[in-house]
């Protein structure tokens, strides 16, 4: 009698725990679409975006910074559309970098049976070239580099979604590097994530880890 109650619960926490991935799943990348600029929400391998109503409206507050050819940071107003946010694309945006801050994430709860830490989440996204990002990619001819705080992160997974979706999954080495190639034309979007266990509070809900997402957007 008491074994299909065990399966049951074992089947929801691992429901749970699936939905859990999912959300983790998401993240902000920049396009450039007929002279504008995009922010997305969602996964890029799996063509979604997400939209406005639903969870699109989970990115609060998004912190757009545009860096011209000089390095000169200027902060820009954001609007958002049924999938994504529309982002003012002056000559600065288009020749410098866009960079894309999202800070201030609500805490997700753990979800399920399956025990699990609680965890806040930064979300970062850069196009182009210029200024620097907490956590950051940094591009060099074929090597891409990941900095925490302007440091190396060693031995941290970095993946390559390339346009049609394909995913290549590399390491980096304790100079926080990979190199890599792009094959076919069309936007690449690079992802790295890197967790901390580091307590805090945020809005009146404690958490145990810092989890902070990377991406940045590459066209060949």
């Amino acid at each position: 009698m008491k074994l299909p109650q065990f399966i049951h619960f074992t089947s929801m926490g691992i429901i749970g725990c699936v939905l859990s991935l999912d959300v983790a799943a998401h993240a902000l990348w920049l396009e450039k679409e007929a002279g504008a600029i995009r922010l997305y929400f969602g996964e890029y391998a799996e063509n979604l975006r997400e939209p406005s109503p639903g969870r699109l409206d989970s990115i609060i507050e998004p912190k757009v910074t545009v860096v011209n050819a000089k390095g000169v940071e200027k902060p820009i107003e954001v609007r958002r559309e049924n999938n994504y946010f529309a982002i003012p694309a002056g000559k600065e945006a288009q020749d410098g970098a866009v960079l894309v801050q999202a800070l201030k994430q609500s805490i997700r709860e753990p979800q399920g049976q399956i025990p699990s830490p609680t965890y806040r989440r930064f979300l970062y996204t850069r196009l182009g070239s210029g200024g620097n990002l907490p956590l950051d990619i940094q591009e060099s001819g074929n090597t891409l580099r990941l900095t925490y705080l302007g440091k190396p992160v060693p031995k941290v997974e970095i993946v390559v979604i390339a346009p049609n979706g394909w995913e290549k999954h590399l390491q980096t080495d304790e100079k926080g590097e990979v190199t890599y190639s792009l094959l076919e034309p069309g936007l690449y979007v690079i992802e790295a994530k890197y967790e901390m266990h580091k307590p805090g509070e945020f809005e009146g809900k404690a958490y145990a880890v810092e989890s902070h997402k990377i991406t940045r957007s590459l066209y060949k």
